[in-house]
């Protein structure tokens, strides 16, 4: 009997002590969402179930018309595996550099969702160094962007990167915006790195936006976590496992592609030598929200007047003056098709055109094939030149008539360069 007393007694002292000390619970994979969302429709759905990759959705290789066609083959084309419903994208050892022309060392294991010459021109100086044939296995404007991962577990110099590119700008000059839902550097395992920028895109940020915090929770190189981000015509909204996390002020308007992979040696880092370097993708959706959201409504400002474009009712003609900022005739939205730009007049509900050929622009009810009535934007010096994809000239007050002329116009003539404001 005294001897199962000093036992118990033993046992209560162990316990006792115990309770004093910290108690180290590992957290486990955050739970994936149902593939239904509330008030929301499915788009894009990628599991990656069963061993190959759908590439009537992905390109297995990365920016490949940047590169020779021998190392479209080699660094560019990427390496992986899909098992057990998840995409392992890795590189290894032996692993070349992706574009050592223009790129250095840069490695990298990554797939892509859309393909264009001159897409996402990095490198000022780079050449379309071969045509590649179009992709397009998705891409889309505005929705809500969800991927369950696991990041890297190496230490050391890389990247993991779920990020997208604009495809508005199919020119050389390639101004196509940039989000980066996922950039998160290797060497900093418990931050989320976010970043946005305009590359020329007059209408998204100037400069580089970046976030770079750590998440509220969760090993994110050993555990399963979500990545989300809701895109609407004004802002950016981040969620870490659904919750709220980041907020960017700002949002491309065009269409954008996706890219899904893993890097060394690029801003991120020199690598180590610890191989292979690996992330697990669970799964990438995209929602769009029922009923849609707000269209974007812009007012066109001339640099070198500082009048607005707006319709004339009497004359059929687009014109520029000080027009209040509520009227919707100086207001315009856009939409794509075949790759380039219709503006639509909020008021008639009309576009602008030129198929009359009188030397300015009109608004009219035009098919939407027709070439007179399709556009370009390019960049300039903060500005942005609209370009008839028919004719090949541009819109300028040029003559100070107080109608929108097109013509020919040197890129430096602040009457060809138009700003575009947001209208409420």
């Amino acid at each position: 009997m005294k001897t199962k007393v000093i036992s118990l007694c033993m046992m209560l002292v162990v316990l006792l002590f115990t309770s004093l000390l910290p108690i180290h619970v590992s957290a486990a994979d955050y739970p994936a969402n149902p593939i239904t969302k509330t008030g929301y429709t499915l788009d894009f759905q990628e599991e990656f179930n069963g061993t190959t990759l759908d590439t009537n959705k992905w390109l297995p290789y990365y920016l490949p018309h940047w590169t020779t066609p021998t190392n479209r083959e080699l660094g560019a084309k990427a390496r992986f595996t899909i098992s057990n419903g998840a995409l392992q994208e890795r590189i290894d050892a032996d692993t070349p550099a992706w574009n050592p022309t223009y790129d250095s060392t840069v490695k990298i294991s990554s797939i892509q969702t859309y393909e264009k010459d001159n897409w996402h021109k990095f490198n000022g100086s780079m050449p379309n160094d071969h045509h590649e044939a179009d992709f397009n296995g998705y891409s889309t404007m505005y929705g809500y962007f969800e991927m369950r991962a696991k990041n890297a577990n190496v230490g050391g110099g890389g990247h993991q990167a779920w990020w997208m590119v604009g495809t508005e700008d199919t020119s050389s000059a390639s101004a196509n915006p940039e989000i980066d839902i996922v950039e998160t550097f290797v060497s900093k395992p418990n931050t989320w790195r976010i970043a946005g920028y305009g590359w020329g895109d007059p209408n998204f940020l100037s400069n580089w936006t970046l976030y770079e915090d750590p998440v509220p929770s969760g090993d994110q190189s050993s555990e399963y976590h979500i990545y989300g981000m809701e895109w609407t015509p004004t802002q950016l909204n981040f969620y870490y496992d659904n919750q709220l996390y980041k907020t960017i002020n700002d949002a491309p308007n065009m269409p954008m592609g996706m890219i899904l992979g893993i890097y060394t040696d690029a801003g991120s880092g020199v690598h180590n030598n610890v191989w292979p370097k690996t992330w697990s993708v669970d799964y990438v959706r995209v929602w769009k929200k029922n009923g849609g959201y707000p269209t974007p409504y812009y007012r066109i400002k001339n640099h070198q007047t500082g009048l607005y474009m707006h319709t004339n009712a009497l004359t059929g003609n687009v014109e520029y003056g000080n027009v209040p900022a509520t009227d919707y005739s100086s207001q315009w939205s856009k939409e794509t098709t075949e790759g380039y730009t219709r503006y639509k007049n909020r008021s008639t509900g009309q576009y602008m055109h030129l198929e009359n050929q009188n030397g300015s622009i009109q608004y009219g009810t035009v098919p939407t094939t027709y070439w007179s009535s399709q556009w370009t934007e390019e960049a300039v010096s903060g500005f942005t030149r609209i370009k008839n994809r028919w004719k090949g000239t541009y819109m300028h007050t040029e003559d100070n008539t107080g109608l929108v002329q097109y013509g020919s116009v040197p890129t430096t003539y602040w009457t060809s360069q138009w700003t575009f404001e947001p209208a409420s």
